[in-house]
């Protein structure tokens, strides 16, 4: 299984560097083809599609790496017991929001999968299939977050809070 988690996190990690790259590079030659008078008409489409993706992905990679902003002053301020309930309540409460979120971007997607991009022949709902995509993803990587937060790995010598709290960081 720790083969294929780190396979993932290499393929995600390579597709959402692709991407941005790919956001960049496309919009510096549409605003260079535009400023020498023959401006690419999708452009605009092609760069929402690419950075709607980028976003839901790298999203999901921040979650993992522990890289979102974050408010940790009242955190900081509790037992280590009551932050690690605190941390459990919080990730339970993202992935009560992510079931939400997620559910309107599928129906989202649905609703827009008649709908073709301006100036494109492809669905509109390519771009909002990111999504309940990266909803999905960022749930998966939440769900493993608590598993290994409430069933933390014993060792002989570490007690049980001491365990949870190094699973916090």
């Amino acid at each position: 299984m720790e083969k294929l988690t780190s396979l993932y996190i290499r393929v995600e990690r390579f597709v959402t560097n692709l991407l941005m790259f790919g956001v960049v590079l496309f919009v510096f030659f549409a605003a260079v083809m535009r400023w020498v008078g023959y401006p690419i008409a999708w452009s605009v489409e092609f760069a929402q599609l690419l950075f709607a993706w980028v976003i839901f992905l790298g999203a999901n990679r921040a979650l993992r790496e522990n890289s979102h902003i974050g408010v940790d002053m009242l955190a900081k301020r509790l037992p280590e017991k009551a932050a690690f309930w605190l941390d459990i309540a919080m990730k339970l409460l993202m992935l009560f929001f992510l079931i939400f979120v997620g559910g309107y971007g599928l129906q989202l997607t649905l609703e827009n999968s008649g709908r073709l991009v301006n100036n494109m022949s492809i669905s509109y709902s390519f771009i909002t299939l990111s999504v309940p995509m990266g909803c999905l993803l960022m749930i998966v990587t939440l769900l493993a977050k608590l598993v290994n937060l409430l069933r933390p790995v014993r060792t002989k010598t570490e007690k049980p809070d001491a365990q949870a709290n190094r699973a916090l960081h």
